[in-house]
């Protein structure tokens, strides 16, 4: 598929349909906003052409903030700014995901198993390098909530982390760096993980 707009235009009836009034008025109106951008559905705009001598049809955006074809100006300008803002560290991606036989449970109680994932998920890092796998607690790091995989009709919630090589020392006074090629073990943190 060529774009997102695509993509939930090719799948968007059989995931309301096979979801129904489970999917959030909200989801409801982003998909409808994103399905019907630029399709001339939102009206359109026609430009003349000096250099052709012809007029071209535009269909409007629909200018969602969840539309990637809308933001992405705004989110190609947002990365550059976040990733002046990087520690000159080797960086970890992190990701915590819930077993397949959850998901029904977290996707009709979305708020609070997302905030259990992102609590889980990140009281598993700080613990694992707070112990050996580092020596501190005073980690930064950010985390990306997913809730698809690469099939959009199945539901797979989880929260990428992005997790910097280091940290400062409890007192403050030194940065205490991981291996560069590595953070911590899967098998301590997936312990760890399904405890919490």
């Amino acid at each position: 598929m060529s774009s997102v707009a695509a993509a939930i235009r090719q799948h968007a009836t059989a995931y309301l349909q096979q979801f129904g009034d489970r999917v959030p008025l909200g989801h409801r109106r982003v998909i409808d906003a994103i399905t019907r951008c630029r399709t001339g559905e939102l009206g359109h705009t026609v430009y003349h052409c000096d250099h052709c001598d012809r007029e071209h049809w535009v269909g409007r955006s629909c200018g969602n903030r969840h539309c990637a074809t809308c933001q992405a100006d705004k989110t190609a300008d947002w990365l550059a700014k976040q990733a002046q803002r990087l520690l000159p560290v080797q960086h970890f991606l992190v990701t915590f995901t819930v077993p397949e036989e959850l998901r029904p449970t977290l996707r009709d109680h979305q708020q609070a198993g997302y905030d259990a994932l992102f609590a889980a998920g990140s009281q598993t890092i700080r613990k694992l390098l707070a112990g050996r796998w580092l020596g501190t607690s005073k980690v930064g790091f950010f985390g990306v909530l997913h809730t698809w995989g690469r099939d959009p009709l199945v539901y797979h919630p989880h929260v990428h982390f992005v997790v910097p090589g280091g940290g400062v020392s409890e007192d403050g006074a030194k940065w205490l760096a991981t291996p560069t090629n590595f953070l911590f073990p899967e098998a301590c943190a997936a312990v760890i993980y399904r405890a919490k």
